[in-house]
């Protein structure tokens, strides 16, 4: 059983042979298929911002050779040299400005949306032009026979550059400001999420146009604090749930799976998330929303679930057998529904100061307590 027919038995409850693990790299069963702003996108009054943040931008081949912005106009926006190393504001593709405190600082996450282009008032709605996403430039990286190559045989995830809808719309007009908007002006919301919604279809689009072999589609969307989830089920429903089943509809079209990553406390939102047509909920803090509460999920085969352990408690601060005991739970509380569980790994593991051992420990145990018998029963629970 290779590694993309191990992942798919895994997320639709089909007898896998063990639970699969996502590594970043070619090692192990997942294979990431990025897309990336063409390098024409080029802003001149603030320098780019990319998924990855500083973290990302810092390093030479990116800021060369992916986004070329050092040569073209750094020096004209009046930015030093090596910009990165500290506090500045930079803007992405949507015209969204971000807050970095620099690389000087070890502050190496994606930065803090600061300002949208709708954060002070509807104005410049109708004239706004969302990024064209047909623009084959978008999908350089994945159309090369390498990056085809490197991904044979491997469960391949589309990753989106941008967030789903409820991130996306608290960027572009502010957190508060939506959130206001969604219980005074939600009209204005519906309008907004019907003209980034083509972003989306075109984008799933071409991804699987470009890389034939894609098997999912990948969209991260934070829906909730630590204690709760930041909107209410009924708004969920009335102002977010169609679009998502439009894009999720669109990518079972196309012979892919749907995974959303969500960080927070979720549960009240889940089964109405469930009927949009999700295949895969990926968590990185799971113990946020409860694993008890994913068990009847799983057991039902509504849903699989895609886990690292705690990054916020145990894969930071504990010791490695509180990192394998973790993982051993999930394998017996969600995995042992001959399938339904996935590994992974968080990507920035410096960035939230995971310990070398503590990673070592999760693979480990995923692969010493994961396999599954002929009969889809894990050996150790059989």
């Amino acid at each position: 059983m290779n590694s993309k027919q191990r992942v798919k038995k895994a997320f639709h409850f089909d007898k896998p042979d063990r639970v699969p693990i996502a590594i970043v790299g070619i090692k192990y069963d997942f294979f990431y298929c990025p897309t990336i702003e063409p390098r024409s996108w080029q802003p001149t009054r603030y320098p780019p911002h990319v998924g990855g943040g500083v973290n990302t931008i810092s390093n030479s081949f990116y800021r060369k050779f992916i986004y070329d912005w050092d040569d073209k106009n750094r020096k004209e926006a009046g930015f030093p040299k090596r910009w990165w190393k500290y506090p500045h504001d930079s803007i992405d593709e949507w015209g969204v400005i971000w807050k970095s405190a620099g690389t000087e600082s070890d502050d190496l996450t994606k930065g803090h949306p600061y300002k949208g282009p709708f954060q002070e008032d509807w104005d410049d709605f109708g004239d706004y032009q969302i990024p064209d996403a047909s623009d084959p430039k978008y999908y350089r990286i994945i159309k090369t026979k390498l990056w085809k190559y490197l991904g044979r045989n491997k469960y391949t995830l589309g990753s989106f550059a941008i967030n789903g809808f409820f991130n996306l719309c608290t960027q572009l007009r502010g957190f508060s400001e939506l959130l206001i908007d969604l219980a005074r002006n939600p009209n204005q919301v519906i309008q907004l999420i019907k003209k980034v919604l083509p972003y989306y279809l075109i984008h799933i689009e071409k991804f699987k146009e470009y890389y034939p072999n894609l098997d999912s589609i990948m969209i991260a969307d934070d829906l909730g604090a630590q204690n709760s989830p930041f909107l209410s089920p009924k708004l969920f429903k009335n102002i977010f749930k169609e679009p998502y089943k439009q894009i999720v509809k669109f990518t079972h079209e196309l012979g892919m799976d749907f995974i959303l990553h969500s960080c927070g406390q979720i549960f009240e939102l889940m089964p109405e998330i469930i009927e949009t047509g999700v295949d895969v909920f990926q968590f990185d803090s799971p113990l946020m929303t409860g694993v008890d509460n994913f068990k009847k999920f799983a057991e039902e085969r509504k849903v699989a679930f895609w886990l690292s352990s705690n990054i916020q408690s145990t894969y930071i601060l504990g010791t490695p057998q509180d990192v394998e005991e973790e993982i051993k739970g999930f394998i017996r509380d969600i995995g042992n529904n001959e399938g339904g569980l996935g590994i992974c790994e968080y990507s920035s593991k410096k960035t939230i100061g995971a310990p070398k051992e503590n990673v070592i420990a999760q693979r480990e145990a995923a692969l010493k307590h994961g396999k599954y018998n002929e009969q889809g029963i894990i050996e150790w629970l059989a």
